[in-house]
């Protein structure tokens, strides 16, 4: 028998579903099992990356947000800011 990553889950399904996820995972050249175990997953977890895609962000790695953008650079010749009040800096 083959190393086995996990744990066993049974489950009794219909005939029809599981010919249906047999086929769903044959379209997508895996087994039975991978494709139960990823919906699983999602289930779970969420939806995350499309299948075969690699995460290549770090763990700590957080998306820019906008607020978080740097103000707009100005040069010399640019005309001065302005703040919303009217009043000069």
């Amino acid at each position: 028998m083959a190393n086995r990553k996990g744990v066993f889950i049974g489950a009794y399904v219909p005939n029809e579903l599981k010919e249906s996820l047999r086929r769903r995972a044959a379209g997508e050249h895996r087994t039975l099992s991978q494709e139960i175990t990823r919906i699983l997953i999602e289930a779970v977890h969420g939806k995350g990356l499309p299948p075969g895609s690699v995460d290549r962000r770090g763990n700590p790695t957080v998306p820019r947000r906008r607020s978080t953008d740097p103000p707009t650079r100005r040069r010399s010749e640019d005309l001065p800011y302005i703040p919303a009040d009217g009043k000069k800096p």
